[in-house]
């Protein structure tokens, strides 16, 4: 392949992958059709899963060439509720949370300025000429199977980490609730069959925290929606033969809904096909596909389950001495 690789997609997964490409030598042009990086998202708390591999995620990200330098939070003590019970879970950087949206502090900006650093072209509301071949598709879920609903908002409360399970917040999956330093975070998460109960589950999941909020502070803050998208594909390339890297290709976790760390691997192994001429079909298979059935068996499970699901999860986590070791087997 020529030394000038053209991505469509300005999000994570594509500045990541320009990122790489410019430090092994290649030409990159990125054709966005949004105004600027990061507008997806409002600068609300995020999460890198950091169970799903031996592996520590902001290592791997460091390793591949990404600076990460943006506001990063291990997170290492997590309140779980379930109905009136509260388990507080520790480990060892369980997750870490990061700022999505156009803040100068957030994970897009600071890949943006990384890839513009480095002379990666970026052309923000252009569709590229259809004799441009494009080689990388990033664009983001084509549509959304896992969705959220939240609010960001400024607080004076104390820091709070929390994530609850039930029905009545979150079906199928959860809520949480994130404060870090006066910026805070409410959402909730929940099944694309269920958006008609999107507004209800929300302000149940505002219940739920309650004593943990300022409710007038929950009032004057900004409403936000997003979704995520997954699929196993057998094929990782589209039908012009460009590859889908992060949830262009359906890469997310469909048991729980964290997607960023398949957005680095994904990049990565884009850049690795071009460089060496490896299928990316075959490299995606390799290092993510196990993973992907995983969370696909996983979530079939926890549905099959039925009502037992969420008290099942809850008195899994409760009686785990080692509640990030118990979620690592999860994805064995």
């Amino acid at each position: 392949m020529n030394k000038e690789i053209n991505i469509l997609g300005a999000g994570i997964s594509g500045l990541a992958c320009a990122i790489i490409l410019r430090k092994n030598g290649y030409d990159v042009n990125i054709y966005e059709k949004r105004k600027s990086t990061g507008t997806r998202f409002n600068s609300d708390w995020q999460a890198i899963e950091n169970w799903s591999e031996d592996t520590d995620a902001i290592d791997e990200i460091r390793s591949i060439g990404i600076d990460t330098s943006f506001k990063c939070v291990p997170l290492c003590e997590l309140n779980l509720h379930y109905s009136d019970k509260i388990r507080n879970l520790s480990g060892d950087n369980a997750c870490y949370m990061v700022k999505r949206g156009t803040d100068s502090d957030c994970l897009d900006t600071c890949l943006l300025e990384q890839a513009k650093a480095l002379g990666v072209n970026i052309h923000y509301g252009t569709i590229p000429e259809e004799d441009v071949p494009i080689h990388i598709v990033a664009t983001g879920p084509v549509k959304g199977n896992i969705l959220a609903k939240g609010i960001k908002f400024s607080t004076k409360k104390a820091d709070a980490y929390h994530m609850a399970l039930g029905s009545e917040i979150a079906k199928g999956f959860y809520s949480y609730l994130l404060i870090k330093d006066g910026e805070g975070t409410i959402a909730t998460v929940f099944d694309n069959k269920n958006v008609l109960d999107s507004e209800k589950y929300l302000q149940n999941t505002i219940d739920c925290f309650s004593e943990y909020i300022d409710q007038e502070d929950i009032i004057s803050g900004h409403k936000f929606g997003g979704y995520g998208y997954f699929e196993v594909r057998e094929n990782m390339y589209n039908e012009d033969g460009a590859m889908l890297i992060g949830e262009a290709g359906g890469l997310q976790d469909y048991l729980w809904g964290f997607g960023m760390r398949y957005a680095f691997q994904s990049a990565n192994l884009a850049v690795r096909s071009i460089m060496t001429g490896e299928s990316y079909d075959e490299l995606v298979k390799a290092n993510l596909h196990q993973k992907l059935k995983h969370s696909k068996r996983n979530r079939k499970l926890f549905e099959m389950l039925g009502p037992l699901a969420y008290p099942l999860a809850y008195h899994l986590f409760d009686r785990s001495k080692d509640p990030m070791r118990f979620l690592n087997r999860v994805y064995r």
